[in-house]
């Protein structure tokens, strides 16, 4: 029975021992015609060393914060970043009186930014906000073996949908 736990990975449950033991090779093998309940299987699963518990989890490290990543950031990607907002195009509807400005005269302003900062284009930048919901994000508590050690976890588990807009 810990053998076919240990087979179906992570997430075991005591209907998974009622599911063996209800099956065919299984009667066969220990010449038994009845199944068990829940409640027995749960004591099995306590006397295999399995207990309902949070899973531990280790810090998440993806490396942002490793001195090179911090340098690429700092000296190339931040300042090639600025240099794209001064030669970009605004449709903030405003100059900076406050006056209300037509579409000729934002394109005007961005292609002289351009010009005066950057090679003669205009850089349009597009911004949209997104977040990815993953199936299994939030599964915390579960049957874990007692000599189940914490690892580290990726950032999101299972299937996932993502959600954005502009």
């Amino acid at each position: 029975i810990h053998l076919h736990l240990q087979s179906l990975g992570k997430w075991v449950s005591a209907d998974d021992i009622v599911c063996y033991v209800s099956g065919p090779l299984f009667q066969v093998r220990l010449r038994v015609k009845k199944t068990i309940s829940r409640r027995t299987a749960q004591s099995w699963m306590i006397r295999m060393s399995y207990r309902w518990t949070e899973e531990k989890r280790e810090q998440y490290s993806d490396g942002h914060e490793r001195e090179d990543v911090r340098a690429y950031r700092q000296d190339i990607f931040v300042p090639t970043w600025q240099g794209f907002e001064l030669c970009g195009q605004y449709w903030d509807g405003e100059d900076a009186d406050g006056k209300p400005m037509d579409t000729a005269t934002i394109e005007l302003d961005a292609k002289e930014r351009a010009e005066k900062y950057g090679d003669g284009r205009i850089v349009v930048i597009w911004r949209h906000d997104e977040s990815t919901f993953y199936a299994h994000d939030r599964r915390k508590l579960g049957w874990r073996h007692a000599g189940a050690k914490a690892e580290i976890n990726p950032k999101g588990e299972g299937a996932s949908e993502m959600v954005g807009d502009f």
